[in-house]
């Protein structure tokens, strides 16, 4: 399993920590993600990158929760 790390960016670019975890797959990191946006207030991103330091998703909260709302239709 691999460790990431969750941080959330507010639309004037200051970064906020949210949460590491280590995560199985894509599904649940996914997971993890629409349930880090369904917490935040619209205009932000949300960035995970993994242990090495690297960007594997960064995605705006609206962007999150539209697929999200695309997933339980």
């Amino acid at each position: 399993m691999t460790l990431y790390h969750f941080q959330m960016i507010d639309p004037t670019g200051a970064r906020r920590d949210l949460k590491s975890l280590r995560v199985s797959d894509n599904g649940a990191l996914w997971r993890e993600i629409l349930a880090v946006a369904a917490d935040q207030s619209h205009g932000g991103h949300i960035r995970v990158t993994n242990e090495a330091g690297g960007i594997v998703v960064l995605v705006g909260v609206s962007t999150a929760r539209s697929l999200q709302a695309r997933q339980a239709a």
